[in-house]
């Protein structure tokens, strides 16, 4: 579909979210806990959503180094797609990244094919390799049979530069 494919490697690396340790962590005063407990109760019973983690909206990358693309996940549960699939499962998806396209109407089946990428697997992200220019890049969640979810889709714009 897009001219912009050909001059991509998708390295099957994926990318992962570390965590720094540090020191010891000292207990939170109770005042200061039960305002945090609340936010955490607010936000799980919230609506699902699917947002970027990395890159960020409207940053400028390097063409040089791979770009790294991590999904994130609110209220929702990613799984790998079952070998066989008789029933769909209530709740659970896996993430669909597409690059020059907009998100998918809802119950519409995800191509299997170019500008879609799947992740039937069920992991997060990947490292792309991508020519200089302005790319859009979105990220739908689809159910076991890839059909595309109410509200699931964000889509976020990156600029891919020579020697920065």
């Amino acid at each position: 579909m897009s001219l912009k494919w050909r001059g991509m490697l998708a390295v099957a690396a994926v990318v992962g979210v570390a965590a720094c340790g540090g020191g010891p962590e000292e207990a939170a005063p109770e005042s200061a806990a039960e305002p945090m407990e609340e936010a955490a109760a607010e936000e799980s019973s919230g609506e699902p959503r699917v947002f970027f983690v990395a890159p960020i909206d409207e940053t400028d990358h390097a063409t040089e180094i791979p770009l790294g693309i991590t999904f994130g996940i609110e209220n929702f549960e990613i799984g790998a797609v079952p070998e066989e699939v008789t029933t769909v499962r209530e709740g659970v998806g896996h993430y669909h990244l597409a690059l020059d396209t907009e998100c998918l109407p809802p119950g519409e089946i995800i191509p299997s094919a170019d500008p879609w990428v799947h992740f039937g697997d069920g992991s997060d992200g990947m490292e792309m390799q991508l020519e200089g220019g302005e790319y859009r890049l979105t990220v739908q969640i689809g159910d076991d049979e890839h059909r595309t979810l109410e509200g699931l889709c964000d889509t976020i714009v990156v600029r891919m530069e020579d020697g920065i």
